[in-house]
């Protein structure tokens, strides 16, 4: 989001773990909602919000749910 909302290219790691079994798991993320787990059979459940940019005026999207 924050990459859409400066107009740059971003890209995001994230180290977590999974809050059912506790395995690891490693998320990449990009300015595109584009995203992939690196751990094989791994099934994340992200938030990837429907923004309708060219209409978007507020601060932060925060304040628009």
């Amino acid at each position: 989001m924050q990459g859409r909302l400066r107009n740059k290219r971003l890209r995001v790691k994230i180290a977590t773990s999974c809050a059912h079994c506790g395995r690891a798991m490693h998320i990449e993320a990009d300015d595109q909602l584009r995203w992939r787990v690196k751990e094989r059979g791994a099934d994340p459940h992200l938030f990837l919000p429907a923004i309708d940019w060219a209409q978007f005026r507020r601060p932060n999207i925060i304040d628009d749910y």
